[in-house]
Order: C-alpha cells, then sequence, then structure tokens
C-alpha cells in the first residue's frame, strides 16, 4: 500500500473489490448480525488518487469483544469523517471464529454497522482480502474487528510543511498502550548511572 520512504505505491488489488480477489466464505456463514444474502459493494465511484495524500495514509485494527460491539464504533467514526480529521480510503470487517478462523465481510453485511453506509463516500478496492485476512489473525479467537485505512486529514498542515521545506512524512506507528503506561510510570533516566 505505502513503500518504505513513504511515496504512494499503489496496491496490487486497486480499484478491485474485496469481492473481486475472492472471499474467506460465502455472507451470512459468521455468526452474529451478518445479513444473510446482502450483495457486495460495487465500487462504482472509485476513489481518486490524485486526491490523497500518500503521505497520510494509515491502516487501522479496531477490536471488539464480538461483531455486536462494533456499532459503538459507528458514532466515533462518523465524527472523525464529518470534523474532516480523517478521510476514509477502504473499510472492512474481520472476525475471528475460537478456532482461529478469519472470516471477511464487506460493511455492507454487517447489520450493526449501517450507520457507516452513509459515512463511507467513496471507499473501497484499496485493502485486498489478504489484507483484511492478515489483518484478522491480530484479533483473539472469538472476537471481531474493523479495519480502516484512513488518511490522517489532521496532519496535512504538517505534510505540507515538510514539503515545503523539501521532505516528507516516511512513517509512523502506534505505541502499544502497556509501553505507554510503562514509560509514564517510569520515565526513562538520560544519567546511565541513575543519579
Amino acid at each position: 500500500m505505502v513503500d518504505q520512504e513513504g511515496a504512494g505505491l499503489p496496491h496490487p488489488n486497486a480499484g478491485r473489490s474485496r469481492a473481486s480477489v475472492g472471499r474467506a466464505g460465502p455472507v451470512g456463514t459468521t455468526p452474529g448480525r451478518v445479513a444473510p444474502g446482502t450483495p457486495l459493494r460495487v465500487e462504482d465511484r472509485p476513489i481518486n488518487t490524485d486526491d490523497v495524500n500518500r503521505d497520510l495514509v494509515e491502516y487501522l485494527v479496531v477490536v471488539t469483544p464480538d461483531v455486536a460491539s462494533l456499532a459503538a464504533l459507528v458514532p466515533a467514526l462518523a465524527e472523525l469523517v464529518a470534523d474532516g480529521r480523517i478521510r476514509l480510503l477502504d473499510l472492512a470487517v474481520a472476525m475471528r471464529d475460537l478456532d482461529g478462523t478469519v472470516a471477511v465481510h464487506e460493511v455492507e453485511t454487517v447489520e450493526n454497522l449501517a450507520g457507516l453506509r452513509d459515512v463511507e463516500g467513496e471507499v473501497g478496492g484499496l485493502l485486498s482480502q489478504q489484507d483484511v485476512e492478515t489483518a484478522g489473525h491480530a484479533l483473539r479467537p472469538g472476537t471481531a474487528g474493523l479495519v480502516l485505512l484512513t488518511e490522517s486529514r489532521w496532519a496535512e498542515p504538517l505534510a505540507v510543511a515538510a514539503r515545503n521545506a523539501g521532505g516528507h512524512i516516511v512513517g509512523g506507528e502506534r505505541i502499544p498502550s502497556r509501553w505507554v503506561a510503562d514509560a509514564l510510570v517510569q520515565p526513562p533516566h538520560d544519567d546511565p548511572e541513575g543519579t
């Protein structure tokens, strides 16, 4: 999706939906609120890739205890999009069964995510089936997750300033919360002697 230097490279499946690159199983086979027979989204309005700041594209996997709990994410995600802090480029649902099997579903097939249908806009085709399945393996068995590909528009001024200075944003990483908690409890010391 994005190369090491942060300059964007198109995904090999760009412009193709997860339906066209394969699915983990037929719609509605995973327990929970998955609507049987719901048609897959058709990307008839592909994203204008010239309009995406490739320095600001990132993915997130937001995990909840089960598929029903994903509904709690809808208002917050809608607010982030409405405020212009992020732009949704693609999203899908991953569910990991108790036996470790990962199933991938389009948002449209999960009934309790109906509120996202109006939020999505022109999304899709950037995350492949394999991308979402790989992210799904980060889930604990029995949980569900929303896999998001976003453009972090809140950082646009920083990206523009870097470009104007002859640079660009080359990467970033989310720090695990336990590491942050440990660092806040015991801040690092510059003095190796500990004095």
